[in-house]
C-alpha cells in the first residue's frame, strides 16, 4: 500500500508534467473536488479529465510548487503555489488531500478569499 503523501506527490509530478492519464490515475474513480465552501465543484474522472485539460490548455506552462507539506494519518495538507498561470501571479492555496486506499479520494481547496 502507498503512503498518502507518495499518493499525493505522484500526482503533483503528474500534473505538472501535464500528463492527464497519470494525474487521473492517482484518483479515486469517483473522486471530489470540493472548495472551502462545501459544494462539490468536480466529481469523478470526467469531469477532473475536462476541467484540467481545459486548464493545461489555457495554461501550458502551468506548474504546482509545493512550499509546505503536513501529513495527518490518510490527510495531506500542502501549500502550494501555481506557477505560470495564464491569470498571472497567484496567492498561495492550502490544498488538503483526503486519500483513501491507493486514491486520492476528495481535495478541499482553500485560497485567501476564503
Amino acid at each position: 500500500m502507498k503512503a498518502p503523501e507518495d499518493i499525493v506527490q505522484a500526482q503533483i509530478e503528474a500534473y505538472n508534467a501535464q500528463d492527464i492519464e497519470a494525474f487521473l490515475a492517482c484518483y479515486h474513480p469517483e473522486c471530489e473536488f470540493v472548495p472551502w465552501n462545501g459544494e462539490v465543484d468536480l466529481r469523478g474522472h470526467a469531469a477532473f479529465r475536462e476541467a484540467y485539460s481545459q486548464l493545461w490548455r489555457r495554461s501550458p506552462r502551468l506548474q504546482a510548487r509545493i512550499l509546505q507539506r503536513i501529513v495527518v494519518g490518510r490527510h495531506v495538507i500542502d501549500l502550494e503555489l501555481m506557477l505560470h498561470h495564464v491569470a498571472g501571479p497567484r496567492d498561495p492555496l492550502v490544498v488538503i488531500y483526503e486519500t483513501e486506499g491507493v486514491y486520492i479520494r476528495r481535495v478541499h481547496v482553500l485560497t485567501h478569499k476564503d
